[in-house]
């Protein structure tokens, strides 16, 4: 698939920054050996093909490409790949009912097009959801309540990677994500077909004996990767996480100085001011 790059005319396409003739650069180095290739691709798409969420029509352009890269196990950043999908995609519904423009003032049609791959893709969110990686299934556990136009589908299929997830961070993101469908909170975006549920009434139902195990069984060994904090829905970031700051001294810490109390107390001069609610 990424032979067909060059068949296509990126410098006709713009992103945040100019013509799009560095997206097949950065989504052939996104499949790199090198992590710190990878890394560098991804930031570089990011900011550009993905600028502070924004869809263009070269991202949309590159989801083929993306879908592909996800599609082999092999792939050195599958994860990466899959949440970058996901984060296309949930921007792409959160837009696309209104109306976008691109850098050159033309009004964009890149989210809804963006949207309709996704749902196109739906069944390969599913099976992203139940892969024998779990950072993988991590990755595409969200995507289930957001493109797979069946709100009930999407009930079962979380209920039983719920039953069948290992992991404290697994089965806490199949809960949320189960609650976002009960609550309704669901990106806007095009109306699902015909005959199909777009919300869970399986959710809005009240429970019967048996419909849920009291307990999801004993807990699963604890792994390396569960040592990872978790990390909230973001835009897109491949970034390490910050370090922690210093937190305030202790009372073990010593008298704390003179200058550095006037400093820490407030100015009974200076005007305060508060948001209202």
């Amino acid at each position: 698939m990424l032979n067909r790059l060059d068949s296509i005319d990126w410098s006709s396409m713009s992103h945040a920054y100019g013509p799009a003739i560095d997206v097949p650069v950065w989504l052939r180095e996104m499949g790199s050996a090198d992590p710190d290739i990878r890394e560098k691709a991804f930031s570089g798409f990011c900011s550009a093909a993905h600028h502070q969420g924004a869809v263009y029509t070269c991202t949309t352009a590159s989801l083929p490409f993306l879908f592909d890269m996800a599609d082999a196990p092999a792939a050195p950043g599958r994860v990466s790949v899959i949440g970058l999908l996901l984060s296309i995609g949930r921007e792409a519904m959160n837009r696309c009912d209104g109306i976008c423009f691109g850098p050159d003032d033309t009004e964009l049609a890149s989210y809804a097009d963006s949207v309709a791959v996704m749902r196109e893709h739906a069944d390969d969110f599913v099976r992203y959801a139940a892969d024998p990686d779990p950072l993988v299934r991590r990755a595409a556990i969200e995507s289930l309540g957001l493109f797979l136009d069946d709100g009930d589908r999407a009930v079962e299929i979380l209920r039983g990677r719920l039953l069948a997830g290992s992991g404290i961070q697994e089965r806490l993101l199949v809960i949320r994500t189960m609650a976002d469908l009960r609550s309704g909170c669901r990106p806007r975006g095009r109306p699902p077909p015909p005959g199909s549920t777009p919300w869970p009434t399986t959710l809005r139902r009240a429970p019967t004996s048996g419909s849920l195990p009291s307990s999801t069984g004993p807990a699963a060994p604890r792994r390396a990767s569960e040592t990872m904090s978790y990390r909230p829905r973001s835009t897109c970031s491949v970034r390490s996480p910050p370090r922690p700051r210093a937190g305030p001294a202790t009372p073990n810490a010593g008298p704390v100085p003179a200058g550095a109390r006037a400093l820490l107390l407030p100015n009974p001069q200076q005007p305060r001011t508060s948001r209202r609610r």
